[in-house]
Protein backbone atom coordinates (compact mmCIF):
# COMPACT_ATOMS: atom_id res chain seq x y z
CA UNK A 1 0.00 0.00 0.00
CA UNK A 2 1.34 3.34 -0.98
CA UNK A 3 0.37 6.29 1.23
CA UNK A 4 0.52 9.83 -0.37
CA UNK A 5 1.85 11.99 2.66
CA UNK A 6 0.92 15.85 1.62
CA UNK A 7 -1.45 16.20 4.91
CA UNK A 8 -1.29 19.73 7.33
CA UNK A 9 2.24 20.50 9.08
CA UNK A 10 2.17 23.94 10.81
CA UNK A 11 3.57 25.07 13.67
CA UNK A 12 0.52 27.26 14.51
CA UNK A 13 -1.44 26.73 17.83
CA UNK A 14 -4.34 25.15 15.87
CA UNK A 15 -4.16 20.82 15.19
CA UNK A 16 -4.68 19.11 12.36
CA UNK A 17 -7.12 16.33 12.91
CA UNK A 18 -6.62 14.72 9.58
CA UNK A 19 -2.58 14.52 10.88
CA UNK A 20 -3.46 12.83 13.61
CA UNK A 21 -5.27 10.22 11.70
CA UNK A 22 -2.27 9.60 9.70
CA UNK A 23 0.31 9.24 12.83
CA UNK A 24 -2.34 6.57 13.66
CA UNK A 25 -2.10 4.87 10.00
CA UNK A 26 1.10 4.97 9.84
CA UNK A 27 1.55 3.47 13.55
CA UNK A 28 -0.82 0.96 12.75
CA UNK A 29 0.91 0.00 9.57
CA UNK A 30 4.12 0.33 10.99
CA UNK A 31 3.22 -2.03 14.37
CA UNK A 32 4.78 0.96 16.04
CA UNK A 33 3.53 2.52 19.49
CA UNK A 34 4.53 4.74 21.97
CA UNK A 35 3.63 7.12 25.24
CA UNK A 36 4.81 9.78 23.64
CA UNK A 37 1.68 9.61 21.20
CA UNK A 38 -0.49 10.14 23.94
CA UNK A 39 1.01 13.30 25.03
CA UNK A 40 3.42 11.91 27.84
CA UNK A 41 6.55 13.00 27.42
CA UNK A 42 9.26 10.16 27.57
CA UNK A 43 12.42 10.44 29.55
CA UNK A 44 14.77 8.08 27.32
CA UNK A 45 14.66 11.03 24.98
CA UNK A 46 16.90 13.62 23.94
CA UNK A 47 15.95 17.43 22.25
CA UNK A 48 17.37 19.68 19.39
CA UNK A 49 16.86 22.62 17.72
CA UNK A 50 15.58 23.40 14.16
CA UNK A 51 15.83 27.09 12.90
CA UNK A 52 14.55 28.17 9.41
CA UNK A 53 12.45 25.34 8.88
CA UNK A 54 11.01 25.53 5.06
CA UNK A 55 10.40 21.60 4.52
CA UNK A 56 11.10 18.76 6.34
CA UNK A 57 12.55 16.71 2.88
CA UNK A 58 15.78 16.14 2.99
CA UNK A 59 16.73 16.65 -0.46
CA UNK A 60 15.06 20.25 -0.31
CA UNK A 61 15.87 22.36 2.88
CA UNK A 62 18.06 24.52 3.07
CA UNK A 63 18.18 25.32 6.59
CA UNK A 64 21.54 23.16 8.05
CA UNK A 65 19.46 22.42 11.24
CA UNK A 66 16.86 20.48 9.51
CA UNK A 67 19.44 18.78 7.54
CA UNK A 68 20.69 17.63 10.17
CA UNK A 69 17.56 16.53 11.88
CA UNK A 70 16.48 14.44 9.04
CA UNK A 71 19.41 12.50 9.53
CA UNK A 72 17.65 10.78 12.13
CA UNK A 73 14.69 9.64 9.79
CA UNK A 74 16.62 9.13 6.82
CA UNK A 75 19.67 7.06 5.67
CA UNK A 76 22.08 7.58 2.40
CA UNK A 77 23.23 4.29 0.47
CA UNK A 78 26.88 5.11 2.00
CA UNK A 79 28.36 6.86 5.12
CA UNK A 80 32.09 7.68 5.57
CA UNK A 81 33.61 6.54 8.97
CA UNK A 82 36.04 8.56 10.67
CA UNK A 83 38.88 7.51 8.05
CA UNK A 84 36.50 8.78 5.44
CA UNK A 85 36.12 5.31 4.20
CA UNK A 86 33.02 4.53 2.56
CA UNK A 87 30.65 2.62 4.69
CA UNK A 88 27.38 0.30 2.97
CA UNK A 89 24.29 2.01 4.67
CA UNK A 90 21.17 0.99 2.42
CA UNK A 91 24.11 -0.36 0.13
CA UNK A 92 25.25 -4.29 0.78
CA UNK A 93 28.57 -3.64 -1.51
CA UNK A 94 29.68 -2.84 -4.46
CA UNK A 95 32.28 -3.43 -7.67
CA UNK A 96 33.86 -1.33 -9.89
CA UNK A 97 34.22 -2.06 -13.22
CA UNK A 98 38.26 -2.51 -14.86
CA UNK A 99 37.92 1.17 -16.04
CA UNK A 100 36.67 2.34 -13.08
CA UNK A 101 33.67 3.62 -15.14
CA UNK A 102 30.69 1.09 -14.14
CA UNK A 103 30.00 0.78 -10.63
CA UNK A 104 27.38 -1.88 -9.48
CA UNK A 105 25.70 -1.79 -5.89
CA UNK A 106 23.86 -4.07 -4.36
CA UNK A 107 21.58 -3.19 -1.65
CA UNK A 108 20.11 -4.61 1.47
CA UNK A 109 16.75 -6.42 1.33
CA UNK A 110 16.09 -6.80 4.53
CA UNK A 111 14.79 -2.91 4.82
CA UNK A 112 11.65 -1.25 5.44
CA UNK A 113 9.98 2.32 4.86
CA UNK A 114 8.58 3.85 7.94
CA UNK A 115 5.18 2.64 6.27
CA UNK A 116 5.86 -0.56 6.46
CA UNK A 117 6.54 -0.87 2.41
CA UNK A 118 10.05 -2.21 1.00
CA UNK A 119 13.06 0.18 -0.02
CA UNK A 120 14.14 -1.04 -3.37
CA UNK A 121 16.52 -0.22 -5.67
CA UNK A 122 13.63 2.39 -7.61
CA UNK A 123 13.68 4.22 -4.59
CA UNK A 124 17.44 4.96 -4.92
CA UNK A 125 17.06 5.27 -8.66
CA UNK A 126 14.25 8.55 -7.89
CA UNK A 127 16.17 10.18 -5.69
CA UNK A 128 19.09 10.02 -8.19
CA UNK A 129 16.60 11.09 -11.39
CA UNK A 130 15.66 13.81 -8.86
CA UNK A 131 19.17 15.21 -7.99
CA UNK A 132 20.18 15.35 -11.35
CA UNK A 133 17.47 17.11 -12.28
CA UNK A 134 19.45 20.32 -10.48
CA UNK A 135 16.46 20.84 -7.70
CA UNK A 136 18.26 19.87 -4.91
CA UNK A 137 21.95 21.03 -3.56
CA UNK A 138 23.85 17.64 -4.31
CA UNK A 139 23.98 17.75 -7.57
CA UNK A 140 27.57 18.33 -8.08
CA UNK A 141 27.79 14.90 -6.49
CA UNK A 142 26.80 13.19 -9.69
CA UNK A 143 28.05 15.55 -11.75
CA UNK A 144 30.54 12.65 -13.46
CA UNK A 145 27.45 10.42 -14.19
CA UNK A 146 26.60 9.49 -17.47
CA UNK A 147 23.74 7.12 -16.90
CA UNK A 148 21.90 4.95 -13.82
CA UNK A 149 19.77 2.26 -13.82
CA UNK A 150 17.93 -0.03 -11.46
CA UNK A 151 18.97 -3.39 -12.80
CA UNK A 152 16.73 -5.33 -10.59
CA UNK A 153 14.73 -4.68 -7.28
CA UNK A 154 18.03 -4.93 -5.29
CA UNK A 155 20.57 -3.63 -7.80
CA UNK A 156 21.38 -0.31 -9.29
CA UNK A 157 24.04 0.47 -11.86
CA UNK A 158 25.46 3.64 -12.35
CA UNK A 159 28.26 4.68 -15.36
CA UNK A 160 30.47 7.30 -15.06
CA UNK A 161 32.20 9.93 -17.67
CA UNK A 162 35.28 8.78 -16.54
CA UNK A 163 36.41 7.20 -13.48
CA UNK A 164 37.50 8.68 -10.13
CA UNK A 165 38.43 7.83 -6.32
CA UNK A 166 36.04 6.28 -4.23
CA UNK A 167 33.04 7.13 -6.08
CA UNK A 168 30.47 5.85 -3.97
CA UNK A 169 31.87 8.12 -1.01
CA UNK A 170 29.45 10.43 -3.34
CA UNK A 171 26.79 8.45 -2.57
CA UNK A 172 26.32 10.15 1.07
CA UNK A 173 22.65 12.01 0.35
CA UNK A 174 19.58 10.79 2.18
CA UNK A 175 17.26 8.47 -0.13
CA UNK A 176 13.63 9.28 -0.08
CA UNK A 177 10.61 6.93 -1.41
CA UNK A 178 10.16 6.63 -5.08
CA UNK A 179 7.07 9.11 -5.82
CA UNK A 180 8.45 11.36 -2.86
CA UNK A 181 6.55 14.90 -2.99
CA UNK A 182 9.65 16.58 -4.99
CA UNK A 183 8.21 20.18 -3.99
CA UNK A 184 9.14 22.70 -1.41
CA UNK A 185 6.48 21.45 0.75
CA UNK A 186 6.27 23.18 3.94
CA UNK A 187 3.30 20.30 4.74
CA UNK A 188 5.51 16.99 3.41
CA UNK A 189 6.03 15.01 6.02
CA UNK A 190 8.98 12.86 6.71
CA UNK A 191 9.28 9.16 6.10
CA UNK A 192 12.52 7.57 5.78
CA UNK A 193 14.27 4.29 6.57
CA UNK A 194 16.02 5.54 9.43
CA UNK A 195 16.12 4.84 12.95
CA UNK A 196 13.34 7.10 14.08
CA UNK A 197 10.17 8.43 12.51
CA UNK A 198 8.10 10.99 12.96
CA UNK A 199 5.37 10.60 15.37
CA UNK A 200 3.44 13.97 15.79
CA UNK A 201 2.99 17.39 16.51
CA UNK A 202 2.77 17.61 20.64
CA UNK A 203 2.48 21.32 20.52
CA UNK A 204 3.17 24.94 18.70
CA UNK A 205 7.31 24.25 18.39
CA UNK A 206 7.37 21.31 19.24
CA UNK A 207 7.45 17.79 17.33
CA UNK A 208 8.06 14.50 18.73
CA UNK A 209 9.62 11.72 16.59
CA UNK A 210 9.99 8.30 17.81
CA UNK A 211 12.50 4.64 17.26
CA UNK A 212 11.25 3.03 14.80
CA UNK A 213 10.60 -0.87 15.74
CA UNK A 214 11.43 -1.92 12.67
CA UNK A 215 14.96 -0.04 12.17
CA UNK A 216 17.33 -2.31 10.32
CA UNK A 217 19.85 -1.65 12.31
CA UNK A 218 17.92 -2.72 15.51
CA UNK A 219 15.67 -0.58 17.58
CA UNK A 220 17.66 2.67 18.79
CA UNK A 221 18.53 2.50 22.54
CA UNK A 222 16.56 6.38 22.60
CA UNK A 223 13.08 6.13 22.65
CA UNK A 224 11.91 9.77 21.14
CA UNK A 225 13.72 13.11 19.83
CA UNK A 226 11.92 16.09 20.78
CA UNK A 227 12.53 18.88 17.86
CA UNK A 228 11.90 22.12 19.11
CA UNK A 229 11.70 24.86 15.92
CA UNK A 230 13.95 27.84 17.18
CA UNK A 231 13.18 31.78 16.07
CA UNK A 232 17.33 32.50 15.70
CA UNK A 233 20.85 31.43 16.63
CA UNK A 234 20.80 33.53 20.15
CA UNK A 235 17.64 31.59 21.39
CA UNK A 236 19.26 28.16 19.85
CA UNK A 237 22.34 29.07 21.99
CA UNK A 238 20.71 29.89 24.85
CA UNK A 239 18.68 26.58 24.78
CA UNK A 240 21.43 24.46 24.91
CA UNK A 241 22.96 26.25 27.47
CA UNK A 242 19.81 25.77 29.70
CA UNK A 243 20.02 21.97 28.61
CA UNK A 244 16.11 22.20 26.65
CA UNK A 245 18.10 21.34 23.16
CA UNK A 246 20.78 18.09 23.66
CA UNK A 247 23.21 18.35 21.12
CA UNK A 248 24.40 21.38 18.43
CA UNK A 249 26.91 21.88 15.52
CA UNK A 250 29.65 23.76 14.23
CA UNK A 251 27.36 24.03 11.07
CA UNK A 252 25.06 26.23 12.31
CA UNK A 253 26.94 27.73 15.61
CA UNK A 254 30.23 29.72 15.20
CA UNK A 255 32.34 27.48 17.55
CA UNK A 256 35.06 30.06 17.03
CA UNK A 257 33.50 32.43 18.42
CA UNK A 258 30.92 30.75 20.87
CA UNK A 259 31.83 28.70 24.12
CA UNK A 260 29.32 27.03 25.75
CA UNK A 261 28.83 27.06 29.13
CA UNK A 262 27.94 24.65 31.29
CA UNK A 263 28.56 20.75 31.27
CA UNK A 264 29.05 19.44 27.60
CA UNK A 265 31.65 17.37 25.49
CA UNK A 266 33.30 18.33 22.14
CA UNK A 267 33.32 15.59 19.59
CA UNK A 268 35.72 16.73 16.87
CA UNK A 269 36.38 15.86 13.62
CA UNK A 270 38.15 17.07 10.66
CA UNK A 271 35.98 18.69 7.74
CA UNK A 272 36.88 18.64 4.39
CA UNK A 273 37.16 21.91 4.28
CA UNK A 274 40.46 23.14 3.21
CA UNK A 275 42.40 26.78 3.05
CA UNK A 276 44.93 27.38 1.05
CA UNK A 277 47.61 29.93 -0.77
CA UNK A 278 47.26 29.76 -4.45
CA UNK A 279 49.74 30.93 -7.18
CA UNK A 280 49.51 32.07 -10.29
CA UNK A 281 51.72 29.92 -12.39
CA UNK A 282 51.58 32.08 -15.43
CA UNK A 283 52.80 35.73 -13.37
CA UNK A 284 56.43 35.70 -14.57
CA UNK A 285 57.56 36.09 -11.24
CA UNK A 286 55.72 32.81 -10.12
CA UNK A 287 56.22 30.29 -13.44
CA UNK A 288 59.01 28.86 -11.99
CA UNK A 289 57.83 25.99 -8.91
CA UNK A 290 60.80 26.43 -6.90
CA UNK A 291 60.28 30.35 -6.51
CA UNK A 292 56.54 28.79 -5.24
CA UNK A 293 57.73 26.55 -3.38
CA UNK A 294 60.28 29.02 -1.59
CA UNK A 295 57.51 31.28 -0.74
CA UNK A 296 55.15 28.08 0.89
CA UNK A 297 58.64 28.19 2.99
CA UNK A 298 58.18 31.25 4.30
CA UNK A 299 54.53 30.75 5.60
CA UNK A 300 53.83 29.60 9.08
CA UNK A 301 51.02 27.39 8.94
CA UNK A 302 51.34 26.75 13.03
CA UNK A 303 51.26 30.32 13.92
CA UNK A 304 48.38 30.69 11.26
CA UNK A 305 46.03 27.56 13.00
CA UNK A 306 46.74 28.36 16.53
CA UNK A 307 46.55 32.30 16.63
CA UNK A 308 44.25 33.49 13.86
CA UNK A 309 41.61 30.35 13.73
CA UNK A 310 42.39 29.52 17.54
CA UNK A 311 43.67 25.99 16.49
CA UNK A 312 40.35 25.15 15.05
CA UNK A 313 42.00 23.42 12.59
CA UNK A 314 44.62 21.17 11.61
CA UNK A 315 47.47 22.34 10.02
CA UNK A 316 49.40 20.33 6.88
CA UNK A 317 51.39 20.29 3.73
CA UNK A 318 49.46 17.61 1.12
CA UNK A 319 45.90 18.44 0.38
CA UNK A 320 44.51 15.56 1.95
CA UNK A 321 42.14 15.00 5.21
CA UNK A 322 44.13 14.49 7.88
CA UNK A 323 41.59 12.36 9.20
CA UNK A 324 41.77 10.21 5.46
CA UNK A 325 42.91 6.68 5.73
CA UNK A 326 45.46 7.88 2.67
CA UNK A 327 46.81 11.09 4.74
CA UNK A 328 50.59 10.25 5.19
CA UNK A 329 52.28 13.88 6.32
CA UNK A 330 54.25 13.05 9.42
CA UNK A 331 55.56 16.46 9.98
CA UNK A 332 54.36 17.36 13.50
CA UNK A 333 55.71 20.64 13.12
CA UNK A 334 54.75 23.32 10.14
CA UNK A 335 56.85 26.74 10.52
CA UNK A 336 58.33 28.98 8.07
CA UNK A 337 62.19 27.15 7.36
CA UNK A 338 63.79 30.73 5.38
CA UNK A 339 67.18 28.84 5.11
CA UNK A 340 65.35 25.91 2.65
CA UNK A 341 63.41 29.23 1.31
CA UNK A 342 66.59 30.67 0.14
CA UNK A 343 67.78 27.70 -1.26
CA UNK A 344 64.52 27.00 -3.42
CA UNK A 345 65.07 30.75 -4.51
CA UNK A 346 68.43 30.61 -5.32
CA UNK A 347 67.12 27.35 -8.10
CA UNK A 348 65.17 29.86 -9.76
CA UNK A 349 67.90 32.39 -9.97
CA UNK A 350 67.26 34.73 -7.27
CA UNK A 351 69.78 36.79 -5.36
CA UNK A 352 70.09 39.55 -2.88
CA UNK A 353 71.24 42.40 -4.38
CA UNK A 354 72.51 45.56 -1.91
CA UNK A 355 68.85 46.94 -1.03
CA UNK A 356 68.11 43.43 0.46
CA UNK A 357 65.80 42.79 -2.60
CA UNK A 358 65.34 39.43 -4.10
CA UNK A 359 66.48 40.18 -8.08
CA UNK A 360 67.44 38.16 -10.94
CA UNK A 361 67.84 38.83 -14.45
CA UNK A 362 66.09 37.10 -17.27
CA UNK A 363 66.81 37.66 -20.89
CA UNK A 364 68.49 41.16 -19.56
CA UNK A 365 65.48 41.97 -17.81
CA UNK A 366 65.68 42.73 -14.26
CA UNK A 367 62.90 41.21 -11.81
CA UNK A 368 62.43 41.96 -8.47
CA UNK A 369 60.45 39.68 -6.22
CA UNK A 370 57.07 41.26 -4.96
CA UNK A 371 53.17 40.37 -4.70
CA UNK A 372 50.40 41.70 -4.21
CA UNK A 373 47.94 38.96 -2.32
CA UNK A 374 44.10 38.71 -3.18
CA UNK A 375 41.44 37.86 -0.55
CA UNK A 376 37.99 38.10 0.45
CA UNK A 377 37.03 41.20 1.92
CA UNK A 378 33.55 39.45 3.44
CA UNK A 379 36.17 37.05 5.67
CA UNK A 380 37.88 38.65 8.32
CA UNK A 381 39.73 35.46 8.87
CA UNK A 382 40.88 35.15 5.28
CA UNK A 383 42.13 38.81 5.60
CA UNK A 384 43.79 38.16 8.47
CA UNK A 385 45.87 35.53 7.17
CA UNK A 386 46.98 37.77 4.26
CA UNK A 387 47.93 40.17 6.51
CA UNK A 388 50.18 37.63 8.28
CA UNK A 389 51.73 36.33 5.02
CA UNK A 390 52.20 39.60 3.86
CA UNK A 391 53.88 40.39 7.15
CA UNK A 392 56.41 37.69 6.87
CA UNK A 393 57.29 37.64 3.28
CA UNK A 394 58.07 41.56 3.51
CA UNK A 395 60.04 40.73 6.28
CA UNK A 396 62.07 38.62 4.56
CA UNK A 397 62.81 40.71 1.82
CA UNK A 398 60.06 40.49 -0.45
CA UNK A 399 57.84 43.45 -0.69
CA UNK A 400 53.67 42.38 -0.16
CA UNK A 401 50.70 44.26 -0.07
CA UNK A 402 47.22 42.74 0.55
CA UNK A 403 44.26 43.78 -1.68
CA UNK A 404 40.77 42.51 -0.15
CA UNK A 405 37.59 42.70 -2.27
CA UNK A 406 34.16 42.27 -1.77
CA UNK A 407 33.42 37.84 -3.00
CA UNK A 408 32.46 38.81 -6.19
CA UNK A 409 35.05 41.04 -7.20
CA UNK A 410 37.71 38.48 -5.28
CA UNK A 411 36.14 35.67 -7.51
CA UNK A 412 36.02 37.87 -10.82
CA UNK A 413 39.65 38.51 -10.81
CA UNK A 414 40.50 35.06 -10.05
CA UNK A 415 38.90 33.27 -12.64
CA UNK A 416 40.59 36.52 -15.03
CA UNK A 417 43.83 34.85 -13.67
CA UNK A 418 44.34 39.05 -12.89
CA UNK A 419 46.35 38.26 -9.40
CA UNK A 420 49.74 37.18 -7.95
CA UNK A 421 48.75 35.45 -5.20
CA UNK A 422 45.54 34.15 -3.17
CA UNK A 423 43.94 33.30 -0.55
CA UNK A 424 41.36 30.47 -1.17
CA UNK A 425 39.08 27.76 0.71
CA UNK A 426 37.31 24.69 -0.92
CA UNK A 427 35.28 21.89 0.16
CA UNK A 428 37.19 19.18 -1.14
CA UNK A 429 34.61 16.31 -2.54
CA UNK A 430 34.13 13.06 0.17
CA UNK A 431 36.27 10.81 -2.16
CA UNK A 432 38.98 13.60 -1.71
CA UNK A 433 39.20 14.12 -5.64
CA UNK A 434 41.28 17.06 -6.38
CA UNK A 435 40.09 17.69 -9.99
CA UNK A 436 38.51 21.42 -9.48
CA UNK A 437 42.12 22.46 -8.19
CA UNK A 438 44.40 20.98 -10.46
CA UNK A 439 42.73 19.84 -13.80
CA UNK A 440 44.27 20.16 -16.80
CA UNK A 441 40.88 21.05 -18.44
CA UNK A 442 41.27 24.57 -16.23
CA UNK A 443 41.56 25.65 -12.69
CA UNK A 444 42.23 28.69 -10.73
CA UNK A 445 46.19 28.33 -10.79
CA UNK A 446 46.81 28.43 -14.90
CA UNK A 447 48.57 25.35 -13.80
CA UNK A 448 48.78 21.77 -16.11
CA UNK A 449 50.18 18.64 -15.29
CA UNK A 450 48.27 16.15 -17.22
CA UNK A 451 50.13 13.04 -15.17
CA UNK A 452 47.39 14.72 -12.32
CA UNK A 453 44.99 13.68 -14.86
CA UNK A 454 45.99 9.84 -14.97
CA UNK A 455 46.70 9.57 -11.48
CA UNK A 456 43.45 10.41 -10.71
CA UNK A 457 42.33 7.75 -13.53
CA UNK A 458 44.43 5.09 -11.76
CA UNK A 459 42.42 5.79 -8.32
CA UNK A 460 39.57 5.41 -9.95
CA UNK A 461 40.46 1.78 -11.35
CA UNK A 462 41.09 0.48 -7.84
CA UNK A 463 39.65 -0.54 -4.59
CA UNK A 464 42.42 -1.69 -3.13
CA UNK A 465 43.40 0.18 0.03
CA UNK A 466 47.31 -0.19 -0.38
CA UNK A 467 47.22 0.84 -4.00
CA UNK A 468 45.07 3.83 -2.99
CA UNK A 469 47.69 4.63 -0.55
CA UNK A 470 50.47 4.52 -2.85
CA UNK A 471 48.62 6.36 -5.49
CA UNK A 472 47.58 9.31 -2.77
CA UNK A 473 51.23 9.56 -1.96
CA UNK A 474 52.67 10.18 -5.33
CA UNK A 475 49.50 12.84 -5.93
CA UNK A 476 50.20 14.61 -3.30
CA UNK A 477 53.88 14.05 -3.70
CA UNK A 478 53.35 15.73 -7.34
CA UNK A 479 51.63 18.59 -5.86
CA UNK A 480 54.09 19.66 -3.31
CA UNK A 481 56.82 19.37 -5.83
CA UNK A 482 55.09 21.94 -8.57
CA UNK A 483 53.42 23.55 -5.47
CA UNK A 484 50.31 25.21 -7.44
CA UNK A 485 48.98 26.04 -4.48
CA UNK A 486 50.18 25.74 -0.55
CA UNK A 487 47.52 23.87 1.83
CA UNK A 488 47.30 26.05 5.23
CA UNK A 489 45.30 23.92 6.93
CA UNK A 490 41.96 21.89 7.33
CA UNK A 491 39.35 23.42 9.35
CA UNK A 492 38.03 21.16 12.08
CA UNK A 493 34.19 20.79 12.68
CA UNK A 494 32.59 19.78 16.12
CA UNK A 495 29.51 18.72 17.62
CA UNK A 496 28.68 19.72 21.16
CA UNK A 497 26.97 17.26 23.35
CA UNK A 498 24.74 18.29 26.51
CA UNK A 499 25.44 16.35 29.63
CA UNK A 500 22.57 13.98 28.79
CA UNK A 501 23.81 12.22 26.44
CA UNK A 502 26.02 9.78 27.87
CA UNK A 503 27.47 7.37 25.27
CA UNK A 504 30.47 8.28 22.26
CA UNK A 505 29.02 10.92 19.58
CA UNK A 506 31.00 9.94 16.62
CA UNK A 507 30.16 12.49 13.51
CA UNK A 508 31.96 12.26 10.27
CA UNK A 509 31.91 14.65 7.45
CA UNK A 510 28.33 14.23 5.26
CA UNK A 511 26.53 13.06 8.61
CA UNK A 512 26.87 14.30 11.72
CA UNK A 513 24.48 12.33 13.86
CA UNK A 514 26.17 9.15 12.56
CA UNK A 515 25.28 6.34 14.96
CA UNK A 516 22.67 8.11 16.64
CA UNK A 517 20.79 4.62 16.96
CA UNK A 518 23.43 3.88 19.47
CA UNK A 519 23.71 6.99 21.43
CA UNK A 520 22.03 6.64 25.25
CA UNK A 521 21.05 9.04 27.74
CA UNK A 522 21.90 9.09 31.37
Amino acid sequence: MIITLSLCLTFSVSGCGILDKMNDMLAGEAGITSDSANGAEISNSISVGIMDFDTFNPLLTKSETVKECMQFVYEPLFELDKSLRPVPVLAENYSVSADGRTVDINLKSDILWQDGSNFTAYDAAYTMKNIRAGITEYTDALSNVSDYMATGDYSLRISLKYAVPDFVSLLTFPIVKYQSDMQMNANYIPMGTGAFRYESQLSTGKLSFAAFDNFHGGRAVIDNIYVYTVPDLQKYESMFEANEIDIITGETVDLSEYTPRGSSRSNEYVTNKMTFVGYNCQDELLIGKETRIGLANLIDKDSIVNSTIYSHGVACDIPINPSSLYYYDTNSKFKKDEILALEHFGNDGWGIDREGKYVRLVNGERQVLGFEILTNSDSAEKVSIANKISTSLTDFGIPSTVTALPYDQYMAKINASDYDIMIGETEIAPNLELTSLVSSSGNYFSYYNPNLDTLIGQMGMTSDEEQMKDLFKQYGDMILKDMPFSVLFFRKGNVISGSKIKSEVIPSIERLYRGAEKWSVK
